[in-house]
């Protein structure tokens, strides 16, 4: 069944030095709290994204925390 994910976050991860010159200022571990799945989120200077793609939802399935 296919529904919205509303993630949460688990963990708040600070970047290294070498994730900073690529242009991550932060990391996110968030889980959905409907089916439980886990992504992994960065944030950058256009705000925050998912770290990998998924196949199972189109972006618009997507609500950030």
């Amino acid at each position: 069944m296919k529904h919205k994910h509303t993630y949460e976050t688990i963990s708040h991860h600070s970047p290294t030095p070498e994730t900073i010159k690529l242009g991550i200022k932060a990391a996110e571990l968030r889980r959905c709290t409907a089916c439980k799945k886990e992504m992994t989120f960065v944030l950058t200077k256009e705000g925050w994204f998912p770290l990998f793609e998924d196949k199972e939802a189109d972006k618009q399935d997507i609500l950030l925390a």
